[in-house]
């Protein structure tokens, strides 16, 4: 389920095809881990073409004998520590989804107050107004 390519800015990157954003027919950005140093980054997904990001069989194909070994070793040994870049794909993608239900939940307590202030405004409008009718009734003029 991953898709291991390279760009000409980050070297060697791996697409893990099993984290949700990632997935076929997803309209998110893809999430990427530069294998150099294993960070993670996003790309749009309208710029994962080539020449941009080359599958890695196409890369190597395109390269001089020499070069195309030396890639091809580097390439393998990268793949080597798969399980270390998959559990840190996992973890960013756990912190990024425990960050959006605390937004999540922050905006719904915000809804919330702002409803309940609201509600509690048009009680204030209705008691004054109502307050204004009885002064009205009794004959008093409204100040």
């Amino acid at each position: 389920m991953q898709w291991w390519g390279y760009n000409k800015e980050h070297g060697w990157v791996v697409l893990d095809r099993s984290i949700p954003c990632n997935a076929p027919g997803i309209k998110k950005d893809l999430l990427f881990l530069r294998c150099r140093d294993s960070n993670i980054f996003d790309v749009k997904r309208e710029s994962w073409i080539p020449p941009l990001y080359r599958f890695a069989p196409n890369y190597l194909r395109g390269l001089t004998p020499p070069a195309s070994e030396e890639a091809a070793a580097d390439l393998a040994a990268y793949k080597l520590r798969w399980p270390e870049f998959e559990r840190e794909l996992q973890r960013e993608c756990r912190e990024t989804e425990e960050r959006a239900a605390a937004n999540r939940l922050r905006e719904e307590k915000a809804e919330k107050q702002a409803a309940s202030d609201l509600k509690k405004q048009a009680a204030a409008a209705r008691k004054i107004q109502a307050a204004a009718e009885k002064k009205k009734q009794a004959g008093i003029a409204p100040s």
